[in-house]
């Protein structure tokens, strides 16, 4: 009938992934914590378990007093060993992380780039996962975030801002580094950090709107990213605010993008100032009263509280996460932005929860590291295997080569 067969083997692979992923956002946990969690019985978790730990993606702790019934318990959590690499991409550099399973970022790397070409791109990225792994040879996988669309992780199907279509990012980089590879959206990247290891950890529904070069929306409903499936859906940055406002470069009046992006604003106070103005000079002179800055970054601040009143009352979410290399708007114009939630929201209306997370681009490159252990999470039982092997190999012929696990390629 079409349907795929799901076999015990499946079924078992999947629940394993399962108390990985459980064990890696929310350990250190108790095995009697992890199977409730989970819904599983003790041998069933036990059985789960054990190859988890024999590839050493998974560690016993050591015995503890359990507080609530006090027993001896063991503690399992994820291996303080793994790294991965995370990049991410914007139109003159390239940033590069290395952090660990729980996104702690311990190296950090920023590169040039002279073009936007595919070929370019390409060799600019592997240059820095390369130079990464020179530093931490323990990474087993990278993340690459852009602006762009990619329905399988491994081509980018279109992205406007490099004015790609169709380029195989993520298999030439697994060649070029011989690390699996995942390419994800930015947006979408820095929002799986955020619900799995940032300010939205816990919260089963939540939004994230970005503001910098351009403007991002993604969501998070019953703890499940919302992907956009159709590389041709325009993005909320389309969405028209003020069909009096200003013009963006698509030709729309009273977008998002017309108000909210940095070039947009720069442009506008540049204008009015009679000189070139950066973003970072535009802020400051906002927060020393300057006249015509302090109109437009008012006019942008209370745009985008417009902005996460439609997106709340479109999809009923109550918690609006604020980031992007641009969002100091929101923090020198805080009234304005809450005004502009009022304009469009009914007086009877639950208030919003807004949280200003101002992020520079090793937190882009952070969330491209995060989609590629949640990638790797989902190559079980194949990536740990993979890992376990060459790590054993490394220790055979050099005892100082960490045991777990190695560059694969």
């Amino acid at each position: 009938m079409g349907t795929r067969e799901t076999t015990p083997s499946t079924i078992a692979v999947e629940s394993a992934r399962n108390v990985a992923r459980e064990v890696v956002k929310h350990g250190p946990l108790s095995r009697s914590e992890t199977a409730r969690r989970l819904d599983l019985s003790p041998a069933s978790l036990t059985r789960l378990t054990k190859p988890l730990v024999e590839t050493g993606l998974l560690i016993e702790g050591e015995d503890r007093a359990d507080p609530q019934h006090g027993r001896l318990i063991r503690p399992i959590d994820v291996s303080a060993d793994l790294r991965f690499i995370g990049v991410k991409v914007t139109l003159d550099a390239v940033h590069g992380v290395v952090t660990t399973a729980r996104a702690v970022v311990t190296e950090r790397l920023e590169a040039p780039l002279e073009a936007t070409d595919p070929a370019t791109v390409t060799e600019a990225v592997a240059d820095v996962v390369r130079l990464l792994l020179a530093r931490e040879p323990r990474a087993v996988a990278v993340g690459v975030a852009l602006g762009g669309h990619s329905s399988d992780g491994r081509v980018v199907d279109v992205s406007r801002s490099l004015d790609w279509h169709g380029v195989p990012l993520g298999d030439d980089l697994a060649r070029a580094t011989g690390l699996p590879t995942v390419v994800e959206n930015d947006v979408l990247a820095l929002t799986q950090a955020q619900h799995w290891f940032g300010t939205a950890r816990g919260l089963r529904d939540f939004a994230l709107v970005t503001v910098g070069v351009g403007v991002g929306c993604s969501l998070v409903i019953a703890d499940q990213v919302v992907r956009r499936e159709d590389p041709d859906t325009p993005t909320v940055g389309h969405y028209v605010i003020d069909r009096s406002g200003p013009v963006c470069p698509d030709g729309h009046r009273g977008c998002a993008i017309a108000y909210l992006s940095s070039p947009a604003m720069c442009s506008a106070v540049s204008l009015g100032l009679g000189r070139p103005v950066g973003y970072d000079e535009l802020l400051q002179l906002a927060a020393d009263g300057d006249v015509v800055a302090s109109r437009v970054v008012r006019e942008s601040a209370e745009a985008l509280g417009r902005l996460i009143s439609a997106v709340s009352t479109l999809t009923g979410i109550q918690n609006v996460q604020l980031s992007g290399e641009g969002i100091g708007l929101a923090s020198i114009a805080p009234d304005a932005v809450e005004a502009g939630i009022a304009v469009d929201r009914p007086a009877w209306a639950r208030p919003l929860t807004t949280t200003i997370q101002p992020m520079g681009f090793d937190e882009w490159a952070r969330g491209g590291a995060v989609v590629a252990l949640q990638a790797w999470l989902d190559r079980y039982p194949v990536a740990f295997t993979a890992a376990a092997r060459n790590a054993e190999s490394a220790a055979q012929s050099e005892s100082s080569v960490p045991t777990l696990p190695g560059n694969t390629a």
